[in-house]
């Protein structure tokens, strides 16, 4: 296995990852969408809510503000306690949310969570567990995709003309020679010649070379999140063999 880094922002990456089958770069993907454990709110105490809204619906837009706490701090049993108490007029946001629990923290201060109006007041403590997106979304800590290196040899630009005109060889060309191969705009163009002209072309994908972008939501640095994703199909892989060894 090799992995070859492409773009690295400071919430996202892309890479290369090599010498692997289509099943296991599918399963690090479900890793890192679903099973990765972060802090999100689940439980609301309204002690005053004046507002125009309900409590359930400010109770699940809270619950879907990220939070971030340093991997490996904290287990499946722990929480962490926010205060908020706002009065109008203003726009309440995230960031006024007061944490009385060290370590965890709001990732994003500027996200709106209602607007109160003259005289308008929302007083609450808000508790956030630990949990995965496999539960509910407001546990996902980022997402992540990949797709397959593909290579495109025209063998007739006569019927890739006849269809697109405009359609540029040149960038083709230069996306064969890169490593992350053709992009998907130029492979759907080709794809829709071959409906037509099967032969017009040849489409190579390799099998053990798969384009990932993965995008951290902020519950924890980018790179964590994929070293997280692993450390989790690994703990799989491991209950799987103790399994196997009691049946035995």
């Amino acid at each position: 296995m090799k992995l070859d880094v492409l773009e690295r922002g400071d919430d996202h990456v892309r890479f290369l990852l090599k010498g692997v089958s289509l099943p296991f770069a599918n399963a690090l993907r479900r890793a890192i969408i679903s099973e990765v454990p972060v802090f999100a709110i689940d439980d609301v105490y309204f002690y005053e809510n004046t507002s125009s809204m309900w409590d359930e619906y400010v109770a699940h837009r809270l619950g879907l503000i990220p939070l971030r706490a340093e991997w490996g701090t904290y287990d499946e049993s722990s929480e962490a306690r926010f205060l908020l108490d706002k009065e109008g007029p203003c726009t309440v946001f995230s960031g006024d949310l007061t944490p009385e629990t060290p370590g965890v923290e709001v990732v994003d201060p500027e996200i709106p969570i209602i607007h109160l109006t003259e005289g308008q007041r929302l007083r609450l403590e808000a508790v956030a567990k630990v949990g995965t997106a496999k539960e509910h979304a407001k546990w996902q800590a980022g997402l992540a995709s990949f797709r397959p290196v593909v290579r495109i040899d025209v063998k007739d630009k006569d019927a890739v003309k006849a269809i697109f005109p405009d359609f540029d060889f040149k960038a083709l060309e230069a996306a064969n020679e890169s490593p992350e191969g053709v992009p998907d705009d130029l492979y759907n163009l080709i794809d829709e010649v071959l409906e037509k002209h099967p032969d017009a072309a040849e489409v190579r994908k390799k099998d053990d070379v798969f384009l990932y972008y993965v995008e951290s939501y902020g519950n924890m640095p980018v790179d964590t999140l994929i070293k997280a994703a692993a450390q989790t199909l690994v703990r799989h892989l491991e209950e799987i063999y103790e399994k196997v060894g009691d049946i035995q």
